[in-house]
């Protein structure tokens, strides 16, 4: 995206100082979980987001107090972006007893319903007609909420996609669906999922705009989301939104991504999203480079500490196995 450097300035700083804090803390985070996943001290798999932080960090800080997101297993850049804690994530993939789910669920499947965030399931697709939804009924109660769900490429060939979709169309919900193009479902190409051109000429069909966006510019997509979001709140509507993006690791840490040719991970990996932020704020006069330097380097002390600490907190107790998972009788 093309960026006036006096609109970047236009912004009070605190909100870049977010952004890049949250990038940060989002990339320092899975470092940090996959050689925990390869030290065996990982419950179940290791899903990152290398490469995509951008496009949940962008959307989470560009939402309202009341708004609601459908993030997928590569987001933790949205549950960061709207207000989660290194040791709450860090609990939660090791299955502590304090960690959102009391180490009783899969370690992506959480949420955080005080921060809007809905807890996401594996069945792609599934988190969509939710968020649908939830932002109708907080419309029904007269709030100007809006949504954002979150779908990769082949996500988009569900039929739950459809139908949140369509729905959201036709009842004229204000929800964004982002799109997460990554260029691989698993390590099938997008060739293979879909015809069109494009990801947002999928829109035309449901009757709604589509648009097509770098996915790794996490600067613009700021300012892309936060002008959609408000636009939203005045003229509510379903909006598909193509993310342009690409994984720079495996499906998961079991996953060596060899058919991902190297050259295309080549040209996206000079487009690391920090590495355009950064140079974005910097070139503007947003930020100095040592002010980002002190922003990473604190960042880091920060999920150090929070992940030394959940290696301390206890397992759950195996009397508790019973709680929560029948009702009260």
């Amino acid at each position: 995206m093309s960026i006036d450097p006096s609109s970047l300035k236009a912004v009070d700083v605190s909100i870049w100082n977010a952004l890049l804090g949250t990038l940060f803390r989002c990339r320092k985070t899975e470092e940090r979980l996959i050689r925990l996943y390869h030290q065996a001290k990982i419950y179940g798999g290791v899903y990152t987001g290398v490469g995509q932080e951008a496009m949940g960090a962008a959307a989470a800080l560009a939402g309202g107090p009341r708004d609601l997101y459908a993030p997928l297993i590569r987001d933790l850049s949205v549950h960061y972006g709207r207000g989660e804690t290194p040791r709450n994530v860090f609990r939660q993939w090791l299955a502590r007893a304090d960690g959102p789910t009391r180490g009783r669920d899969g370690n992506v499947h959480f949420g955080n319903a005080a921060n809007g965030v809905y807890a996401m399931i594996s069945h792609l697709g599934a988190m969509l007609p939710v968020v649908v939804g939830g932002v109708m009924a907080r419309r029904l109660k007269g709030e100007e909420a809006v949504g954002f769900g979150f779908i990769g490429d082949g996500g988009t060939s569900t039929g739950d996609f459809h139908e949140a979709v369509n729905f959201a169309a036709v009842r004229e919900a204000p929800v964004v669906f982002v799109m997460e193009n990554n260029k691989y479902a698993y390590s099938t190409p997008s060739r293979d999922q879909y015809r069109c051109a494009r990801l947002a000429d999928k829109a035309a069909g449901y009757g709604i705009e589509g648009h097509a966006v770098d996915g790794n510019d996490a600067v613009g997509l700021y300012l892309f989301f936060r002008d959609l979001a408000a636009d939203l709140r005045a003229r509510p509507r379903a909006v598909l939104v193509d993310c342009d993006t690409l994984r720079m690791r495996g499906h998961g840490e079991h996953d060596d991504s060899s058919y991902v040719p190297k050259d295309l991970l080549a040209e996206y990996t000079a487009r690391d999203p920090l590495r355009v932020a950064r140079e974005q704020l910097v070139a503007a006069g947003v930020l100095t480079a040592a002010a980002v330097e002190a922003l990473e380097r604190g960042v880091a002390v920060e999920v150090d500490e929070a992940y030394q600490r959940a290696l301390q907190d206890g397992a759950p107790d195996p009397r508790t196995l019973g709680e929560g998972v029948y009702a009260d009788g």
